[in-house]
């Protein structure tokens, strides 16, 4: 991609791997500037032989980048460091209309890939072009609209000298590479995807980059194995509006991926293996001949004619790989190669960088891939062909005299069209010149009209040079000088202002009329400007105006005198003539009074030097201008003319009543609206001009005015421009009780502001109007609701009208103060977590010991807040997150304590927590690898680790934690302690350490006089800290003891931000120890010290006054400690309180409690058939045709207008009498909307559901084989909708979609459980004919009786129950499959919770007893100090305070119970806790459920089996029946017959199994009996051979496939 046309070659070296570290391997590779040298190694140096010596050698690259050392190294190559050199490098050469490659070479595990594609946060070259190539895009978009970008993409994988298409999965073949004359060589049928976005870019790649075959090495066990081109085609299109011309460039971006480079005895290959590598090696090797031979040709190129055929010949085609990049690596292209190497490697390294030396001297011929309208140019071209010969005469034309003129020769020329039109010669000239011309402009270069554009640029600059703007040409748009005095122009458009600067240069300015023939500086236009207006004279950087006779020149409102100059200071406004308005601006001056400002605090901005002549003659030069009372935002234009107009009324210029009515009329217009927006705005400015200091730029025009005497302070904060407004205060004789009176305003401005700031009123405003805008919109919405209802004349029975409650912002924040107290007491909530998911634990366990995989899961409590999910930022996974299921965001938001999962992993010796929906997440995954085992397109896509582990697993574990309370620090006290570390898995303490907090400042606030103050005695301590306060203090923590080499291998300290100022910091930062490496280290260097600056504010001061700071422990984990953590669990389990009984069955044996005494949750699975009947000619009910596209459709009703219709409704489950429903209580219509053929749902405006009534009684029923059944029929009148949708036909492809609601009234739940569901019809003509089944054998749809809707019932018990039954809903007794090889191992159980209430109890008031022990030392020192008697009482006048406070510590409020948790169930004679005051349930069977009803999205799985088989319908009669059955995961379907239209019933096989015994065979006298177990079912099936029932029992069971 050089300018010269040669490849562009750059090399990188990565670290060393920790393989390499590991056998001790040394760097051998080093770079100096562009040159990369390699050194042998030394103990192979020695060995080698004169001919195989190994030698050190030097190679000269384009660059040499170093990227095996630290990231923080000057030195060091990152991911931006590259892409910049070459991928940005890349994109301008593909913007600019050229082909663009980018190949990266090297051996595997060198860092190709990485470099290409990066790994996590540092993305690599592909990433990042995209993403740039995207933003370029819509810049250049926004820029022109007449310029279109499209840009699509194509991955193709050669592995195997194959060509495969990553991005479409149905070109599964090899493709075939073919060559076209033109467009080079290409792949056939090949896909090329529209990418819209970076986001669409991405996801392409990740779906291709999933498909590459990847195979493990000797050198790496993730290596990729195949060669991967990933091309961009960006095609700019751009349309000429003066021409009416498009013209289009296409560019190909060919960024290409290596197969590694290794020879095959380095790599260990073998087998396949070896296969790949040698093909692997054939596409490298030819690639190396043919840059070999490019190099070769590159370098003979001018050196002779004389060459023969068979050294110019190239072998592109001895393989696919230099085939396809023919035109990147030797043709029309930019090209570039990376060469990854390896520090360690001496051979490969060498390999790779003779291979990159190679390529170096390859020169590509690169041309712009542009269409430039070449039909219009041929035509354009033979058309001036011919005019010219017309001209010259020489075709067979009429000879004329010379003599006579052009315009009277006659010349025929035919036309495109065939016709001959007769032109003069002169008109044929004309033509040819005209012709000429647009051939000119079309054949005109790039380079030339850039060269053009220059030009006229300076032909522009020169011209506005002459008027005397400013011209910066090493900057973009407008910047004021930085030294000379100069003018800025001001418009009545704000876009207009400050557009043009014109200089004062040293000596004289003068300003003329743009027009005159006299020599000025600065020319303006206008009537009232003439040829010599003004002259500026700028000495010594002081500025002068004169004005000249005659002229308009106004100064600060003035129209200045003739011949009188006045000396200008910046923010000086000046108006020549009528419309020329400027602002003056010297920016020495203003950095020169900055200077004496930071001097002083109180700087006169005028001095008496300044106002005396300077020296000459000239008068005091600062005119006299009004002071202007209006607050501006800014000197505008509007700003001077209004100074203008004032100065003229106030009778300062007698030239007003020489003004015409139409200028006065102006003027009375804007006196208007100037004295309307005082009087809008008085009040406010009269209390602003006493509350505060003034600081509007109506002051500050008063600094540039001669009558301005009073004087304010210096606000130097506002100063932050070199040319900014002087801000100061002037005049001034410089006194000292001047000087006192200033200092004393400022104080007591300083005093009003703070108590301003500190006052709460506002913040208390603000929250009750943000309360009552919440109560007003609850009102707004139920106005509405009620409304609504009105207008349609219904009554909604569940309306409950809402009572707006409004409350102050004190009695708010006490809501929510007892709020976050009662959630943070979660005792009991968080006990339900752990006694339901039991069971989920188990089968967790279970699953990773089927699995030989070495981790153990259990419960523990994740603290909420910055204890969530605690990560060390030492974690090298930090930067994955985007990349793998590594962050939890549910447990990092959590705020309140929560039941998380422990993961004791022992394969990666670590140790984490999940969050409770991320271990569900997980087991869905850990299931999936048995449930898709006969599925392989699925299965090949599962990693048989990652639903098990972290992967990447985090190197550091979070071991403990040490917390200490910022009550002292709130106070302003230093204090230090040795505190216990906790560990939080076993909530016990494992060690110890001494922190220490020391403030670096004494934060003071300056008192306001005015306050009052108290009358009480005053503490010794100091208060708290006020807001505003600059808080500094140093953390160190050191001394840590306990913490064992035997448990740990590294260990270190990080604590976070948010620990001290709370959680509302923005963005949360962690602060780090070094890691210590305890086999080479001891206990004692591992320290940790910071430096804290915090200013305080009030929401900061309250969370110091009440919370506590963890100080975090984190530790590479050894196996030891992880079976430690896993035995503690067991032994906290085994020595838990023992059931108690009475005395009198002491000696009896603990008998199992009954499964049916536990409340736990329940699953069902009910399906719906839906019918909808007709009346027909009989006078019964006809079930009309459901029209279905296919298996995700469930079909359409086809109904007939105006005849009456029911809706029979059917319900089947497979849990029989476990879902005991006893009836459907109600059933609802509405809520109409049309469903269009593009899947576009429109609302109607019939929303309203409306009950349904019953004809007749329901029916139900459980059949002897488990299953049971109710069905009912309801009266549907469509009218009732009142829609056009449901009274007209429907137009072709369309369909009304309807909801349908019905609550089922089930016995064991406390109410009715609601279902919603939608149903679609197609309504036709009354006489229209039924849907042909004819067209359904020759079509994908099908004609079916009735609709189908698959729901998973989800029985939960309710939230509020008595501490006593909590122990119904332990699932820890619950059986699982396989729970024999967990052996003693047990979940943990309430106990879990126990223990963190403990933890957290013994924390907090270890911490308060180390802050009191604190704040009362300190209070006895400072007694001490002041020299207090040793007996005096400290709290002297207090006593009475005292004794209230100790009794509010006795007394207790709330319930006088307490709520004790036990997952054993209690005896009734054993009196217990609140046992009195809440209500005795007897049974499970007492207490209600709370049923949900989610309806099953339908699968689009094709059917996997199917065949007919015999179910056994009744046992007790041996009754069975033939039935068809159709697997359709993850149902089993079966139907009355073959043709699949009559479904009789649905099976689940989530957690199914299939058992044969022949003695089943005997007993019910049938052959190939099998039995399918479901959890809520059983089901005994006969297949007709042993074949079928072995493929049967194979297809439901996949977990009875052998292991392989």
């Amino acid at each position: 991609m050089a300018d010269d046309g040669n490849i562009k070659v750059v090399v990188r070296c990565r670290p060393l791997n920790a393989r390499e570290i590991a056998r001790g391997a040394r760097e051998l590779v080093r770079m100096t500037g562009n040159q990369t040298i390699i050194d042998p190694p030394e103990e192979v140096a020695q060995q080698q032989s004169r001919a195989t010596e190994r030698k050190t050698m030097a190679f000269t690259f384009d660059k040499s980048y170093w990227s095996a050392c630290d990231r923080n190294e000057p030195g060091y190559c990152s991911q931006q460091t590259l892409y910049d050199d070459v991928g940005k490098e890349l994109l301008d050469h593909a913007f600019n209309g050229f082909n663009a490659c980018i190949f990266a070479y090297g051996q595997t595990g060198s860092g190709k890939s990485y470099s290409m594609m990066g790994y996590g946060a540092d993305k690599g070259i592909i990433p990042l072009t995209c993403l740039e190539l995207f933003d370029r895009l819509d810049s250049k978009a926004a820029a022109d609209t007449n310029v279109k970008f499209t840009v699509e993409v194509s991955y193709i994988e050669i592995y195997n000298e194959k060509v495969r298409d990553l991005l479409n999965p149905k070109n599964k073949g090899n493709l075939k590479v073919r060559e076209h004359p033109s467009l080079g060589p290409y792949v056939e049928d090949l896909s090329k995807l529209v990418a819209n976005s970076y986001e669409d870019m991405m996801t392409l790649m990740d779906e291709g980059n999933k498909a590459r075959t990847v195979a493990a090495t000797n050198m790496n066990e993730t290596s990729s194995r195949s060669h991967a081109v990933f091309t961009l085609l960006l095609t700019m299109k751009r349309h000429d509006v003066d021409t009416n011309m498009d013209t289009e460039k296409v560019s190909r971006i060919s960024l290409v991926d290596l197969a590694g480079s290794e020879r095959a005895n380095s790599t260990g290959a073998t087998g396949q293996r070896l296969k790949e590598g040698a093909n692997i090696n054939k596409s490298l090797t030819t690639l190396g001949k043919v840059i070999s031979a490019l190099a070769l040709a590159s370098q003979a190129t001018g050196g002779g004619k004389g060459k023969k055929k068979a050294e110019e010949f190239v072998p592109y085609r001895d393989s696919v790989l230099t085939w396809l990049l023919k035109d990147s690596i030797g043709g029309n292209s930019k090209t570039a190669m990376i060469a990854a190497i390896s520090p360690a490697d001496y051979d490969e390294t060498l390999s790779t960088l003779r291979y990159a030396d190679q390529a170096k001297k390859i020169k590509n011929k690169a041309v712009v891939n542009e269409d430039p309208n070449a039909r219009l140019v041929r035509e354009l071209k033979e058309e001036l062909e011919m005019l010219r010969a017309r001209v010259s005469g020489g075709m067979s034309e009429e000879v004329y005299d010379p003599k006579v003129p052009p315009a009277m020769q006659k010349v025929a020329i035919p036309q495109k069209d065939g016709t001959i039109k007769t032109i003069t010669k002169a008109e044929l000239v004309e033509q040819l010149e005209s012709g000429e011309k647009l051939m000119q402009s079309l054949n005109e270069t790039w380079e030339e009209k850039l060269e053009r554009t220059q030009e006229v640029h300076k032909e522009r600059e020169k011209a506005l040079e002459e008027l005397g703007i400013t011209i910066d040409k090493s900057l973009v748009g407008v910047h004021t000088p930085k030294k000379i005095p100069h003018l800025v122009n001001l418009n009545e458009d704000p876009l207009m202002s400050e557009c043009l600067i014109y200089q004062i240069k040293p000596g004289n300015t003068i300003v003329g009329r743009r027009d005159g023939q006299k020599p000025a500086q600065i020319r303006l236009s206008g009537d009232s400007i003439l040829e010599e207006h003004c002259v500026f004279e700028n000495v010594d950087g002081k500025v002068t105006l004169t004005a000249f006779e005659g002229r308009i020149t106004f100064l600060n409102g003035k129209k200045l005198p003739a011949g009188e100059p006045r000396r200008l200071r910046s923010g000086y406004r000046l108006i020549l003539g009528e419309h020329h308005v400027f602002r003056f601006n010297n920016p020495e001056e203003v950095r020169r009074k900055r200077d004496r400002v930071a001097k002083s605090h109180l700087s006169m901005s005028i001095s008496a030097a300044d106002l005396v002549n300077d020296g000459t003659n000239s008068p005091v030069t600062r005119p006299d201008s009004p002071v202007s009372q209006e607050s501006a935002g800014e000197v505008d234009w509007t700003f001077a003319q209004r100074e203008a107009a004032l100065a003229q009324l106030q009778g300062l210029d007698p030239s007003l009543d020489n003004l015409p009515d139409e200028d006065l009329n102006k003027l009375f217009e804007r006196i208007t609206k100037v004295k309307s927006m005082r009087d809008h705005s008085g009040t406010i400015k009269s209390a602003l001009s006493v509350t505060r200091p003034d600081s509007s730029l109506s002051q500050l025009d008063d600094v540039w005015s001669e009558g301005y005497s009073s004087a304010r302070p210096w606000n130097s904060e506002v100063l932050t421009d070199d040319t900014s407004v002087d801000n100061g205060a002037t005049g001034a004789d410089g006194n000292d009780s001047f000087h006192g009176q200033l200092e004393a305003q400022r104080q007591e401005f300083e005093s009003r502001l703070h108590a301003i700031t500190e006052s709460t009123e506002a913040e208390d405003l603000k929250v009750e109007k943000q309360h009552m805008e919440q109560q007003l919109k609850m009102v707004q919405a139920q106005m509405r609701r009620m409304v609504e209802m009105r207008a349609r004349g219904t009554v909604d029975v569940d309306f409950e009208p809402i009572e707006p409650v409004i409350f102050s912002a004190r009695e708010l924040r006490l809501v929510r103060k007892v709020l976050d107290r009662w959630r943070s007491h979660r005792s009991f909530s968080m006990s339900e977590t752990v006694l339901a998911h039991a069971v989920l634990l188990k089968e967790a366990n279970v699953l990773s010991k089927e699995l030989g995989k070495d981790v153990s899961y259990n419960f523990t409590v994740a603290a909420g807040g910055s204890l969530a999910n605690p990560k060390s930022s030492l974690d090298g996974i930090a930067g994955l997150d985007e990349f793998g299921d590594v962050s939890d965001p549910v447990l990092a938001a959590a705020t309140q304590p929560t039941v998380g999962v422990k993961v004791l992993d022992k394969e990666h010796a670590a140790i984490y927590v999940w969050s409770m929906d991320r271990m569900q997440q997980q087991i869905v995954r850990m299931r999936n690898l048995t449930t898709f085992i006969d599925r392989p397109t699925y299965s090949q896509h599962f990693s048989s680790d990652d639903p098990f582990f972290d992967v990447p697993a985090p190197e550091y574990s979070f071991i403990g934690n040490a917390i200490i309370s910022l009550a002292p620090l709130c106070r302003k006290l230093s204090y230090h302690a040795t505190v216990p570390i906790f560990c939080r898995y076993t909530s016990e303490a494992i060690g110890s350490c001494r922190i220490d907090i020391r403030l670096a400042n004494s934060p003071q606030r300056a008192t306001n006089p005015s306050t009052p103050t108290s009358t009480r005695s005053s503490s010794p301590l100091p208060g708290a800290l006020p807001s505003g306060t600059k808080l500094a203090f140093i953390l160190t923590v050191d001394n840590v003891r306990g913490l064992s080499s035997h448990d740990f291998s590294s260990l270190h300290v990080q604590t976070r931000l948010s620990s001290f100022v709370g959680p509302s910091v923005k963005a949360d930062e962690v602060y780090t120890s070094t890691a210590v490496d305890m086999d080479k280290a001891s206990l004692s260097d591992l320290k940790f010290r910071r430096n804290f600056n915090i200013i305080v504010s009030n929401k900061i001061g309250m969370h110091m006054r009440d919370a506590y700071a963890p100080i975090e422990f984190f530790g590479s984990v050894k196996p030891t400690y992880i079976e430690r953590m896993e035995r503690w669990d067991e032994m906290r389990e085994s020595r838990g309180p023992p059931l108690p009984t009475p005395s009198t069955q002491s000696n009896l044996p603990v008998m199992r409690r009954s499964e049916n005494d536990f409340v736990v949750e329940q699953n069902h699975d009910v399906v719906a058939w839906l019918q909808v009947c007709e009346m027909g000619a009989d006078g019964t009910y006809q079930p009309v045709p459901v029209v279905s596209a296919g298996t995700l459709d469930p079909g359409s009703f086809t109904l007939h207008q105006g005849l009456q219709r029911r809706i029979s409704l059917t319900l089947n489950s497979n849990s029989g009498k476990q879902l005991p429903w006893n009836s459907v209580t109600r059933l609802k219509v509405g809520h109409v909307r049309l469903l269009d053929p593009k899947g576009r749902v429109h609302e109607s405006t019939s929303k309203d559901l409306h009950e349904m009534k019953f004809t007749r009684s329901q029916t139900i029923e459980f059949k002897p084989d488990g299953t049971g059944l109710l069905s009912l029929d309801a009266v549907w009148d469509s009218s009732l909708h009142d829609t056009p949708l449901l009274n007209k036909v429907t137009a072709a492809n369309q369909r009304v979609l309807l909801q349908l609601t019905f609550s089922l009234d089930v016995e064991t739940c406390a109410e009715p459980v609601p279902f919603s569901m939608d149903m679609a019809i197609t309504m036709q003509g009354r006489d229209a004919r039924a849907p042909s089944r004819f067209a359904s054998f020759f079509g994908s749809t099908k004609l079916l009786a009735k609709t189908t809707a698959f729901f998973n019932v989800k029985l939960t018990p309710p939230l509020t129950r008595s501490p006593k039954d909590l122990w119904r809903l332990d699932t820890s007794e619950k059986y699982v499959r396989g729970e024999e090889s967990l052996s003693s191992w047990r979940p943990r159980g309430i106990s879990v919770v126990e223990d963190y209430v403990k933890l957290v109890t013994t924390e907090r008031r270890a911490a308060d007893v180390r802050a009191i022990s604190a704040i009362m030392g300190t209070m006895n020192l400072l007694r001490r100090q002041q020299q207090e008697p040793e007996g005096e009482n400290i709290w002297r006048d207090d006593e009475k305070l005292l004794r209230k406070t100790v009794a509010l510590w006795q007394r207790r409020t709330g319930h006088c119970g307490e709520i004790v948790l036990k997952q054993e169930r209690t005896d009734g004679s054993q009196p217990e806790p609140m046992m009195t005051t809440l209500p005795r349930s007897e049974g499970a069977a007492d207490v209600k459920l709370v049923g949900q009803a989610r309806l099953v999205p339908r699968s689009s799985d094709g059917a996997t089996k199917k065949g007919h088989l015999m179910i056994l319908l009744d046992a007790t009669e041996n009754s069975w029946e033939k039935r068809w059955f159709v697997l359709r995961r993850p149902y089993l379907h079966m139907y009355s017959s073959s043709n699949e239209l009559d479904e009789v019933g649905v099976i689940n096989l989530a957690g199914a199994k299939v058992e044969s015994d022949p003695t089943m065979d005997e007993l019910f006298g049938r052959k190939f009996m099998f039995t399918l177990f479901t959890p809520s079912n059983s089901h005994a099936l006969a297949a007709p051979n042993a074949k079928e029932m072995q493929a049967w029992s194979l297809k439901l069971d996949p977990s009875r496939l052998p292991q392989t």
